[in-house]
């Protein structure tokens, strides 16, 4: 090794950060952006005030939830209601779009269709359910379906359009099985695009299952958001808005992330 590469590389190795320097590296921004929605909130409640509230009444209203059993019952239903629809979704966009991407005449008939129902507002979409079918359970995972599935189709689709065909040709020349072929190629290419269409279509269904909760359902999140805003209780709607969002953002964390992270070890993070 020369003098040259050996001084190169131990200076790269001093520009990696510690682990706990890192960690208040990301800490310090998020610091600093709670502090700054804080000091835009709390003078706009002075000339909003009984419409925005305080910061102060919030934060009660948002530990009161958190100690309240009520809470995690609507909660429950909601996060069911969202893994049942994201789950359902992402299986069947995942089928619709490597069928596409693989078949050129299931791709002349699917992908219009594709087109138009991502071009359908989501709120269009649930109240056209609801007056077809009802108030019903069923009708929020219909509603939820039809509006996830083609975000997760269209990700998926442009994932297996983008595969690499050399690669395929090279597998023939070296005789790889349809096994070592899914599992060595396709899978390490399509695995962005899967990763891409899990988390969107996950946080996509959370958000369409609180409109339709508050438009159609007393319980759940979105119902009891809907609860509060007659009662005029803004604080409490902002409150369990936040709760909800918590929980997400942890499912995201604590999920996605580490699956991620375990899927991808082989890259190597750059270094600016």
């Amino acid at each position: 090794m020369t003098v040259e590469v050996a001084t190169e590389r131990a200076g790269l190795e001093g520009l990696r950060q510690s682990p706990g320097e890192a960690w208040w590296k990301k800490l310090v921004p998020l610091l600093i952006a709670l502090v700054l929605v804080v000091a835009i909130w709390w003078p706009l409640t002075i000339p909003l005030r009984g419409f925005l509230p305080t910061p102060l009444a919030v934060l009660e209203a948002f530990l009161d939830a958190w100690t309240d059993p009520v809470f995690y019952g609507h909660l429950i239903a909601t996060f069911r209601r969202v893994v049942i629809g994201a789950v359902t979704a992402f299986v069947a966009g995942l089928a619709i779009g490597v069928f596409m991407g693989r078949s050129k005449i299931f791709e002349a008939f699917a992908l219009p269709w594709v087109m138009v129902a991502l071009a359908l507002p989501g709120p269009v979409v649930i109240l056209f359910t609801i007056l077809i079918l009802g108030l019903e359970e069923n009708t929020l995972l219909i509603a939820l379906w039809v509006s996830v599935t083609p975000f997760v189709v269209n990700i998926v689709y442009e994932g297996v359009k983008s595969l690499d065909p050399d690669l395929f040709d090279m597998s023939v020349v070296y005789r790889w099985s349809s096994a070592q072929r899914y599992r060595e190629l396709i899978m390490p290419q399509l695995a962005p695009s899967l990763f891409s269409a899990g988390r969107f279509g996950f946080a996509l269904s959370w958000k369409i299952v609180v409109i339709i909760e508050a438009l159609s359902l007393p319980n759940g999140i979105g119902g009891q958001l809907e609860h509060f805003f007659r009662l005029l209780r803004p604080d409490r709607v902002v409150a369990w808005t936040l709760c909800f969002t918590v929980v997400m953002t942890l499912v995201d964390f604590l999920l996605f992330r580490p699956a991620e992270k375990r899927v991808f070890a082989w890259r190597k993070e750059a270094i600016l």
